[in-house]
């Protein structure tokens, strides 16, 4: 039974997507664009800003019963985003490529990295301020808006809808993050903005009937998967349509991360108290531990 049926379209965090959609010829980890809008009064171009406590207390009641920390960090959902509408009429998509061309960022992992500490994805020891400055300095120069988290942005919607019509495609299922929701379009009854418009900020599968093509995407991240039968849906195609790039056998739901890196950099005190500790007690002789082996990695990207 294939991965549509058994609703598992989405990989666990460390199975490699080419395993998990073994059904499906490729792969391609696709990348929700940024966007240039002029839009005044604005303090953030980024789905989210931070709030004070009190803000929070303000928002939601469930923060009267939290006790305020020191480090604690708030993230709200910026009310000055624009809408799908604004960017439709005024907006023009900006690939993450223009953006590493035009900054100190040097590929699409650290600008992914960037990405998810603008709106507290992942863990402080995980978080690269550095990396987020750079590429603020540069987007607030330019109007640039970074995308929208764990959904289809208006680009991207375009995008598929235009892939699916021109490759004859006359009927697609949607579904929600949980599967509690399903919906069919007729492609050649709908329009563009019909089909962008019905596709929820919670959808996050869209597949055909027959299962040559599948769209995936996860909360709080900044790509999504689309996996093809290569005798429906040419690679150039996908390339075309998408700025992304081909998962090989490695790659993951963590491919932003080297292998090793997250288990190195949060347990980065805890190594070094072991080798002062085992120093001191190897009577000044130097021990360094090793770790490789990946664990479950998604519980701790959270703050």
């Amino acid at each position: 039974m294939s991965e549509i049926e058994n609703k598992n379209l989405y990989p666990n965090e460390e199975t490699p997507v080419l395993k998990h959609y073994s059904e499906f010829d490729s792969v391609y980890v696709g990348l929700l664009p940024f966007f240039k809008l002029d839009k005044e009064h604005c303090n953030t171009n980024s789905s989210k800003k931070v709030i004070s406590f009190e803000e929070a207390r303000k928002k939601d009641e469930i923060f009267k019963k939290i006790d305020i920390y020191s480090n604690m960090t708030i993230y709200s959902s910026n009310e000055c985003y624009p809408k799908d509408e604004e960017i439709s009429q005024n907006g023009k998509k900006i690939h993450w490529n223009e953006i590493i061309k035009n900054t100190e960022l040097n590929d699409y992992k650290e600008l992914n990295k960037a990405l998810m500490t603008s709106i507290g994805a992942c863990k402080k020891k995980l978080e690269r301020q550095d990396l987020l400055k750079n590429l603020n300095q540069y987007s607030d120069k330019n109007n640039i808006w970074h995308p929208t988290e764990g959904t289809f942005d208006f680009f991207t919607k375009s995008s598929i809808f235009e892939l699916l019509t021109s490759n004859g495609i006359d009927e697609v299922v949607v579904e929600d993050e949980f599967y509690e929701n399903k919906k069919t379009f007729d492609l050649p009854n709908s329009t563009k903005n019909d089909f962008c418009d019905k596709i929820d900020f919670k959808d996050y599968y869209i597949y055909d009937k027959n299962k040559s093509i599948l769209f995936a995407i996860s909360w709080d991240y900044y790509f999504f998967f689309i996996a093809i039968n290569e005798q429906v849906f040419s690679k150039k195609s996908i390339e075309l349509n998408f700025e992304g790039f081909w998962a090989d056998e490695k790659c993951s739901h963590l491919w932003t991360w080297e292998e090793s890196e997250i288990d190195r950099l949060l347990n980065s005190d805890k190594e070094e108290k072991l080798v002062a500790t085992t120093y001191k007690n190897n009577g000044g002789v130097s021990a360094k531990s090793k770790n490789n082996k990946l664990r479950s990695k998604l519980k701790n990207l959270w703050s």
